[in-house]
């Protein structure tokens, strides 16, 4: 590990321990507040991109018929590795944050679709036919 991780890492922890303790004039504020802006971000952008690859891969399980016959296995295993992670950071706020960018992460799972299959876009639909819930669970 190199030093700057090892660095961070002492920090943290120190943090941490002084919130454990209470000592709350003595934690980094302003760092602190960095840190958790970042890793607000982090989560957001990591359950977006759960929900994308999610939708992607079921649109092509359920749109491209001529290569989901060969590859709905693989597919399947992909959905439900994406749909672990993302049970795995879904709180109530970043479920939220995932339907309301539901019809725009769509939009960009339908262009990659049609990209990759080589398909009309007509063959997807328009609007996402798929729930949150079935992102989830479906699979």
């Amino acid at each position: 590990m190199q030093q700057i991780e090892l660095e961070y890492d002492r920090w943290l922890e120190e943090q941490i321990e002084i919130l454990r303790q209470r000592r709350f004039e003595h934690l980094d504020v302003e760092n602190l507040i960095e840190e958790l802006e970042a890793l607000g971000r982090a989560e957001k952008s990591s359950v977006k991109s759960l929900v994308y690859q999610i939708i992607l891969h079921l649109l092509l399980i359920d749109y491209w018929k001529e290569e989901s016959e060969y590859s709905r296995n693989h597919w399947l295993a992909e959905v439900n590795a994406f749909q672990l992670q993302l049970e795995d950071k879904l709180t109530t706020n970043l479920t939220k944050l995932a339907e309301d960018n539901l019809p725009r992460l769509y939009a960009q799972a339908k262009k990659n679709a049609v990209r990759k299959s080589r398909l009309s876009c007509c063959r997807f639909p328009d609007c996402c036919p798929y729930t949150l819930e079935d992102i989830k669970s479906r699979g």
